[in-house]
């Protein structure tokens, strides 16, 4: 058995503190190399995503015009010849919405969106979601909840417009025909939040969080087309505007997608003088 001197002892206290803080270093030297290298991934992919996308659409934006003119040609086409026109119009439609959901998620990661924030009423974005999502949403049952007097709010119509249409056309696509899509909206003490839920087979237990991660889908949604994007960018374009969204059961049962935006303080209208309200009913 050794007995060590004082001296010793202190000695290998400071070698086992040195050899404690060069191991440390290491490691976070490994830990910054690893990070450097997801880093430069992820920028690579982010611009391989954009560059194809970018040259995609244009050929894309061709055939769905094509496709369209097809379908609605004159003298109409035989039944056979119609249902191949119509799938293919609704081929081309995935598909451009697929490239247009990688172009957007490459735009955003790598910070070339900026928000145009206006304040506006919620019903206006409704409205032109819901319009946009008409083919998508035909074979189901839509149903708008939207509280009286919704106050106005800051946000990017462009933007929320698409966060409602990949909520919508989500929801369409993993419910069966008929089944019925409700977009409330409501406050809930500062913010308003808005919901897009229906009463189909819902989300698999534990998934909740999983489906906003991107290139991650449910296992119900395994067999349908799409490459799990939606609501990714669903993700980044709320939280951009200071919001959040979640998952959960819908008060029909099935799957609930809800969203919040911030209220803030609109700014007040100028008030008019007894001098702008003459001129004002004074026809000119």
């Amino acid at each position: 058995r050794w007995l060590l001197v004082p001296e010793q002892r202190q000695h290998l206290d400071t070698f086992a503190a040195l050899a404690a803080i060069a191991l440390e270093r290491v490691h976070y030297i490994d830990v910054a190399q690893g990070a450097l290298v997801q880093m430069e991934s992820e920028r690579l992919r982010n611009s391989l995503l954009a560059a194809l996308s970018h040259d995609l659409r244009t050929p894309l934006t061709s055939l769905v015009g094509l496709s369209e003119s097809l379908a609605m040609s004159k003298p109409p086409l035989a039944p056979a010849q119609l249902e191949m026109a119509r799938s293919l119009q609704e081929e081309t439609l995935r598909m451009s919405a697929l490239v247009a959901n990688l172009l957007d998620m490459a735009r955003i990661e790598s910070g070339h969106v900026r928000l145009n924030l206006q304040w506006q009423a919620l019903e206006e974005v409704v409205g032109s979601a819901l319009r946009a999502s008409r083919a998508q949403l035909l074979a189901h049952r839509l149903e708008t909840r939207l509280a009286p007097d919704l106050p106005l709010v800051r946000y990017d119509a462009v933007l929320i417009e698409r966060v409602l249409c990949n909520l919508l056309e989500n929801a369409a696509k993993y419910t069966p025909a008929g089944s019925r899509i409700v977009v409330a909206a409501e406050l809930s003490g500062q913010f308003l939040q808005v919901m897009v839920y229906d009463d189909g087979p819902g989300l698999p237990p534990g998934r909740e969080e999983a489906i906003f991660e991107k290139f991650t889908r449910g296992e119900r949604e395994s067999a349908k087309p799409g490459v799990g994007l939606g609501l990714a960018i669903c993700r980044a374009i709320v939280e951009a505007h200071g919001g959040k969204i979640r998952a959960g059961q819908s008060p029909l049962h099935g799957a609930a997608l809800v969203f919040t935006l911030p209220l803030g303080t609109p700014p007040a209208m100028p008030e008019l003088d007894d001098a702008d309200l003459a001129n004002k009913d004074t026809p000119s």
